[in-house]
């Protein structure tokens, strides 16, 4: 009962409460009491019968969590916890949770349901993953016995089990499926709480697990709620994300969380991640909202110094995609894009330039020597995709006569990338082809152009050759179209 205290405790800890000398003596004794005590427990687990075993389990890895990324005076109480329970580079709590283990694995099959979940959530807390010599893990046991009992588990022990697994980035197929199968034979999903529904198709999207019938059971529940006022910023996020991740798109779920964000009185609540993570599965799943995207960008203006190259990276790819050009908030974003090109990625550097191209807002303070010199650091990690789009990106900056330009031999590596891409014939443009033959004309498919892009058709009519671009319902979202197709239209005809 002590250890499951003690996270309570640390929760209404404050410094104020005494002066330095008294809890410099107060808490060396405090220092030497809880030795005692991990010692004695240490000592004692074996004979603890299961449910003390995950109640205390659960304790150290709540304490875990909540001293972890602290960085205190060596005299605070998370000073000392984290020397006990994380010590130097993690080995003690690899320690810890090991030794504890030992004393769980034989008697797992005692757990009922409650502490099984409990117990897998303490593992999924801590961050940590017990690796055996033939390379499973302990969570690879953990799901084993969690699978029978799963009609047991509660909707939120369900989630916290779940999200476990995705915490430590630990896949379990069997588990994952069973879990789904569980679920979704619910009438309803009324016994989940908000944020259990978001951990749950999170967890399947981080572990790239699939479950059509959950996501569509989530989605179809979310969305015929009255409102969503119950739900906080971090769940609407991981949802929309999640449904972005795993490519299932749910038009009346992304319509509900776009209108009820829109209706919110201000952001101020949503982190940059949320933010843009909300655009993003916007944009990946070729979501229309244009008001969902203004009410973020006013939000993001607001928040442009607390942005990390990530968050930056997210929005401008994603307004850009969704054909949402939205000009000032690019011109916000610069500046503070310029202070972090060199913490971008490849990919972020890449979507960065798209963005930028897609609205032809120029913006020097970003793209300069700096932003060449990072991309030269990282250009072994660039795939096709960006390649395709730096290539994209140095054609914009030859239109606007920039002085910064790709170097020659990353020029030449992302134009051979651009020619690479293989096209795709829609039925669409394969019928246009036909009424073009059809009425006397020669179109030559998949003309080549000198910048690269590939005209759908080209004919000659009365001498005049006239290209053709058949853009059907993928080349714009909603009514709009797409940035791609955007920049296509703007490059090809410059």
């Amino acid at each position: 009962a002590f250890w499951t205290v003690v996270p309570k405790y640390l929760q209404k800890y404050g410094m104020e409460h005494s002066n330095k000398h008294t809890r410099n003596r107060g808490e060396q004794q405090l220092h030497h009491h809880l030795d005692t005590i991990l010692c004695h427990t240490l000592e004692k687990i074996e004979l603890f019968e299961y449910r003390d075993l995950a109640q205390t389990t659960l304790g150290f890895a709540k304490i875990v969590k909540n001293v972890g990324n602290r960085s205190r005076q060596p005299e605070d109480i998370r000073q000392i916890l984290h020397h006990f329970f994380i010590g130097d580079n993690s080995t003690n709590k690899e320690f810890l949770f090991g030794h504890i283990a030992a004393a769980s694995i034989p008697i797992l099959q005692n757990f009922d349901a409650r502490s099984l979940s409990n117990f897998i959530y303490a593992y999924g807390l801590s961050g940590y993953v017990l690796k055996f010599e033939d390379g499973s893990t302990l969570f690879d046991i953990l799901g084993s016995k969690a699978i029978p009992k799963l009609e047991g588990f509660a909707s939120q022990g369900i989630s916290n089990m779940l999200w476990s697994y995705a915490n430590v980035k630990v896949s379990s197929p069997n588990l994952f499926k069973e879990s789904g199968d569980v679920i979704t034979a619910h009438q309803n999903l009324e016994m989940f709480t908000p944020q259990a529904l978001s951990n749950i198709v999170w967890a399947y999207a981080t572990v790239d697990e699939s479950h059509l019938k959950l996501f569509m059971k989530v989605a179809d529940h979310v969305a015929a709620l009255d409102n969503l006022k119950s739900f906080n910023p971090q769940s609407l996020s991981n949802t929309v994300w999640a449904y972005a991740t795993v490519n299932e798109s749910h038009p009346m779920l992304f319509k509900k969380v776009a209108d009820h964000v829109v209706s919110l009185d201000s952001l101020r609540s949503f982190e940059p991640q949320h933010l843009s993570n909300i655009v993003w599965a916007y944009a990946t799943l070729n979501e229309s909202h244009p008001k969902l995207f203004q009410k973020v960008a006013g939000a993001v203006i607001g928040k442009q110094d607390v942005l990390n190259s990530q968050n930056i990276s997210n929005l401008a790819w994603a307004f850009a995609t969704n054909g949402q050009l939205d000009e000032n908030l690019l011109k916000t974003l610069a500046p503070t894009a310029a202070a972090c090109v060199n913490e971008c990625n490849s990919q972020n550097l890449a979507n960065l330039a798209w963005a930028y191209a897609v609205a032809n807002v120029a913006a020097p303070s970003l793209f300069n020597d700096n932003f060449i010199n990072a991309l030269l650091e990282k250009q072994d990690d660039l795939n096709i995709g960006n390649l395709s789009q730096l290539h994209q990106w140095n054609l914009w900056q030859q239109e606007l006569k920039s002085d910064t330009r790709l170097p020659p031999s990353l020029r030449e590596k992302c134009h051979e990338a651009f020619l690479y891409r293989v096209p795709k014939s829609s039925k669409f443009q394969r019928d246009v082809i036909s009424e073009l033959i059809s009425i006397g004309l020669e179109p030559e498919e998949e003309k080549l152009t000198g910048r690269g892009y590939r005209l759908d058709a080209l004919v000659e009519v009365d001498g005049t050759k006239i290209g053709i671009e058949v853009d059907g319902p993928s080349h714009f979202i909603g009514e709009k179209p797409t940035g791609s197709t955007i920049l296509k239209r703007r490059q090809v005809s410059h």
